[in-house]
């Protein structure tokens, strides 16, 4: 991030003395003659005017004014001798910078009516074109103190007393549900019939769109297609395929009456994002084969040219048993042949049974 600087305004000053409001680089009040205090801030105008006059703009960017030890008088930074009393200036104090005030407005503003009489003055009046007054508004009479929070309503306290309640039920009704998943009752049950299915997924090269990427990342040998410029990285200092992006101008304080106008700017480098298309591998229809006894067998799937078996998860089988008992019916899922084979039609086994009719474990019966 780079800093700009874009000129320099003059800033304000209210004496603390008749309430006057000043130019920041007048030195003592214009109304009382009071010099301005060495803490006293400087403030920012409602609206900020650039310095145009090359000399005032020099002097404000030389730096922060000393304040003379002996008398108080403000001095510019390159000051040898107090401008009031005759003393050296060598070794005074500096007054603070560096501050930010605000950001910078340099668009006229609407007029201000006067603290005193209500007429308005334009918004860079230092006195009330009518009544003399300074443009200065009137310190706030400090605030009262917080009001102790009001009591809760009765019908807050209802709608937290409907959400407790809310809560709860659900809290039971998760409850109950595990109970009925946990607790398990045993049921002789004889093998009613049986299922499988067994699947195999095939690949095929076929020219796929993928997402965005930046054009110098495309793979050899892929199709381009749409692009859309996009920031890609950011920098200090311009450059090839870069653009200048400043944030809100804003001042800072220089300690002499005047304020620097800067903006922070970075270098947005810019490329294309482009999405594009290559052949790639992808999953086809499964291929599947379904029987009713216990004899499984995988489906003939034979790969084309252009084809093969699928790298991963190719193959899928699922195995279903259905059992009668107690005049109900239960179903028990599993996906291991081998085990599949035992369960042969009318043989007995003991399920256990949950809560909520699922088969959670099968046994032989004795």
């Amino acid at each position: 991030m780079t800093q700009e600087t874009l000129g320099y305004v003059e800033l304000e000053w209210t004496c603390k003395t008749c309430g006057t409001k000043n130019k920041g680089t007048q030195k003592t009040c214009t109304s009382c003659g009071a010099p301005m205090p060495d803490k006293q801030e400087f403030e920012l105008p409602t609206q900020q005017v650039l310095i145009t006059d090359p000399k005032a703009a020099e002097q404000a960017a030389k730096g922060p004014d000393k304040t003379c030890e002996f008398c108080g008088t403000r001095n510019p930074v390159d000051a040898k001798n107090c401008s009031q009393c005759g003393a050296s200036m060598e070794g005074a104090k500096a007054r603070e910078a560096g501050q930010v005030l605000g950001a910078f407005q340099d668009k006229p503003q609407p007029d201000l009516p006067c603290p005193s009489c209500g007429t308005l003055n334009p918004a860079i009046a230092l006195k009330c074109k009518n009544c003399g007054s300074s443009m200065a508004t009137p310190k706030k009479a400090p605030a009262p103190p917080p009001a102790p929070p009001a009591a809760a309503k009765r019908g807050g306290i209802v709608g937290i007393a409907i959400g407790v309640v809310a809560l709860l039920a659900l809290c039971a009704c998760g409850f109950y549900v595990f109970g009925l998943l946990t607790q398990t009752s045993s049921v002789t049950a004889s093998v009613a019939s049986v299922a499988w299915e067994r699947s195999i997924t095939l690949q095929e090269q076929q020219q796929v769109k993928k997402p965005a990427v930046w054009e110098d990342d495309i793979p050899s040998g892929a199709q381009k297609l749409t692009c859309q410029k996009k920031v890609r990285s950011t920098q200090d200092s311009p450059g090839p395929n870069t653009e200048k992006v400043c944030g809100t101008p804003y001042v800072v304080n220089q300690g002499s009456g005047t304020g620097k106008v800067v903006q922070d700017c970075k270098y947005n480098v810019m490329a294309n994002s482009c999405e594009y298309s290559m052949l790639d591998w992808v999953d086809l229809a499964p291929i599947v084969l379904r029987g009713a006894d216990l004899n499984p067998q995988w489906p003939n799937a034979s790969p084309k040219s252009g084809q093969r078996v699928a790298a991963q998860n190719a193959r899928h089988e699922t195995y279903t048993v259905t059992f009668k008992g107690d005049g109900k019916q239960y179903t028990y899922t599993l996906s291991n042949a081998s085990e599949f084979a035992r369960f042969t039609p009318n043989s007995r086994w003991t399920l256990d049974v949950n809560g909520l009719g699922g088969v959670n474990r099968v046994t032989p019966a004795n």
